[in-house]
C-alpha cells in the first residue's frame, strides 16, 4: 500500500509539473510573443492572418498630405489591393499578398497589425464603427513621404539604376525614398516569377539595402575626424601633383588633375584625392575608424522597413588607410546612411532616428491611434565641427572651383558634396549628398546613380530638383 501511495504521489507531482510548465509556456507566448506570432510576415501560411485579411477591409496608406497611395477595394466579393502610384512607391510601401501565400514587404509588412485593425481597439472607436456599420475596416497609415517629391525623384531616376533619399534633418522624417529600376506591385499576380527573378534586382530597395563604396562623399567623415582629433591639419597646405604614392601604389586624382599648392578648403571644394589621402595618413587609422563608427558606418540603420548593415572593416595598413580616407577600399554603405551623415552636418552634429510612419488613424473618426515622435539616433560630432564642415559644403556647391555647382539654386544656399566612386564592376558610381537652405536646413538629399560617372554632373542635378521642389512649393 505504501508503494502504491508513493507511486500515486510521484505521478501527481509529475503531471503537476507538466501542467504548470504548460501554463507557464502558454502564458509566456500570450504575454511576450503573441503579437509577433500573430502578425509574423515571414509566416505566409499564418491562417489567423489569412482569415483576418478575408474579413477586414485592409486600411489605406497615405502620404503626409493625405493623398491615397494604396487602398483595398471589393471586387466580386474578394478584396483587391490597389497601388495608385505603383512603381514610384513600390520599395517603400511594398506589397501585401499573404492571402496568396506570398507574404508582404515594406510598410505593408511593418504596419500589418495597424492596417488590419488589430491595434487601437478603443471601446468608443469600436462603438462608432458599429454605429456607422464600418466594423470591418482596418486603420489608415499616414507616411512622412511627400508624394510630390517622390514623383520628382522617380522621374529623374527613370532609366537609371540607383536610389534617392530625402529627409528632414531636424526630425528624421523621410520625405522621399526612391529605388530604380522598380516594378509595378499591381501586376505581381501575373508577373510574380519574372519580377522576383529579375536580373535587374527590381525588388531590391537600393536606398536601404544597396551597398556601395561612398567615394568622395566620405570626405565629410574624413574632415570630421581631422577637425575632431587633429585640427592643426586643417591649416596645412599640400602640393598636389595629381597623384600620390602610398606603399608603392599610385593613387590618382579623378582625371589625373594636378591642383598644385592648395589648402584644406580648396581641396574639399575640388574633392582632391591626393590631399585627403595625405590628411588621412597624418590622422591615423584609429581616429578615422573611430569617427566612422560614431557616424554609424558599421551599423544597420534602424527603420521600419528592411535595411542592410553597413560594412566598415578594421583599417589594415597604410594602403588601406589611404583608400579609406577617400571613400574607397573595403567599406560599403547604403544611400540612407550617407543621407544621415549629411544630416549630422545640417543638424548641429546630431543624427535623428529616421522614420516613415507619421501617424495611424481610425478610418471613421480620424482619431490618431499611433504617432511617431522624433528621437536622437547618434551624435557623432560637435556643433563647432558641424558648422565648419557646413561652410566647406557650401563652398563645394557655390565656389567657382566647386565640384557641386550643378546643385546651385538661385535664391537658396545649397551645401553639398559630390562623389565619384570607383567600383570593380564598370564605370564609377555618381554620388551627391547635400542640404538646404544652409542657414536653416530643412531637407537633406542623398543621390546615387550606379555607373553614372561624375557625381557633380549626374547626381547633383537630381538633388537640386528635389530640394527646389520642396523649398519652393
Amino acid at each position: 500500500m505504501s508503494n502504491l501511495n508513493r507511486n500515486i504521489k510521484i505521478l501527481f507531482w509529475f503531471f503537476s509539473v507538466l501542467f504548470f510548465g504548460l501554463i507557464a509556456y502558454l502564458t509566456y507566448f500570450q504575454i511576450y510573443e503573441r503579437d509577433k506570432l500573430i502578425t509574423s510576415s515571414y509566416s505566409v501560411y499564418n491562417r489567423r492572418l489569412i482569415e483576418q485579411e478575408k474579413k477586414i477591409l485592409r486600411g489605406s496608406i497615405l502620404d503626409r498630405n493625405g493623398i491615397v497611395l494604396a487602398k483595398s477595394v471589393q471586387v466580386d466579393g474578394l478584396q483587391k489591393r490597389e497601388y495608385l502610384d505603383g512603381p514610384a512607391f513600390a520599395h517603400v510601401i511594398g506589397y501585401s499578398r499573404r492571402i496568396y501565400q506570398q507574404g508582404n514587404t515594406g510598410i505593408e509588412k511593418a504596419y500589418d497589425r495597424e492596417l488590419l485593425g488589430m491595434v487601437g481597439n478603443d471601446p468608443m472607436i469600436l462603438l462608432r464603427k458599429l454605429i456607422f456599420g464600418k466594423g470591418q475596416m482596418g486603420n489608415n497609415v499616414y507616411l512622412t513621404i511627400d508624394k510630390t517629391l517622390q514623383d520628382i525623384a522617380y522621374k529623374d531616376m527613370e532609366g537609371k539604376k540607383g536610389a534617392v533619399v530625402a529627409l528632414n534633418p531636424k526630425t528624421g522624417e523621410i520625405l522621399a525614398m526612391v529605388s530604380t529600376p522598380s516594378y509595378d506591385p499591381n501586376t505581381l499576380g501575373e508577373n510574380w516569377e519574372e519580377i522576383m527573378t529579375s536580373s535587374e534586382h527590381v525588388v531590391l530597395n537600393r536606398a536601404t539595402q544597396g551597398l556601395y563604396p561612398p567615394g568622395s562623399v566620405f570626405k565629410i567623415v574624413t574632415t570630421a575626424a581631422v577637425l575632431t582629433y587633429n585640427p592643426e591639419l586643417y591649416d596645412k597646405t599640400f602640393y598636389c601633383k595629381g597623384y600620390i604614392i602610398v606603399d608603392g601604389n599610385r593613387i590618382n586624382n579623378f582625371g589625373g588633375i594636378a591642383h598644385g599648392i592648395e589648402d584644406f578648403k580648396q581641396a574639399f571644394y575640388r574633392s582632391c584625392n591626393s590631399f585627403f589621402i595625405q590628411a588621412g595618413l597624418d590622422l591615423g587609422s584609429e581616429n578615422l575608424q573611430t569617427i566612422a563608427y560614431a557616424f554609424g558606418l558599421d551599423k544597420r540603420v534602424p527603420l521600419e522597413i528592411d535595411t542592410t548593415k553597413n560594412q566598415f572593416p578594421p583599417i589594415d595598413g597604410k594602403s588601406d588607410l589611404a583608400e579609406t580616407s577617400i571613400g574607397q577600399g573595403k567599406m560599403l554603405v547604403t544611400p540612407l546612411t550617407m543621407a544621415l551623415v549629411a544630416s549630422a552636418v545640417a543638424n548641429d552634429g546630431v543624427i535623428m532616428k529616421p522614420y516613415l510612419m507619421k501617424y495611424v488613424a481610425d478610418p471613421i473618426s480620424g482619431a490618431v491611434i499611433e504617432k511617431s515622435t522624433p528621437s536622437q539616433y547618434l551624435n557623432p560630432i560637435s556643433k563647432k565641427v558641424a558648422d565648419a564642415i557646413k561652410q566647406l559644403m557650401i563652398g563645394a556647391v557655390n565656389d567657382k572651383e566647386g565640384t557641386g555647382k550643378a546643385a546651385q539654386i538661385p535664391g537658396i544656399t545649397v551645401a553639398g558634396k559630390t562623389g565619384t566612386a570607383e567600383n570593380p564592376h564598370g564605370d564609377p558610381h555618381a554620388w551627391f549628398v547635400g542640404f538646404a537652405p544652409a542657414e536653416n536646413p530643412q531637407i537633406v538629399v542623398s543621390v546615387i546613380v550606379e555607373n553614372g560617372g561624375e557625381g557633380g554632373k549626374v547626381a547633383a542635378p537630381i538633388a537640386r530638383d528635389i530640394i527646389r521642389a520642396y523649398l519652393t512649393k
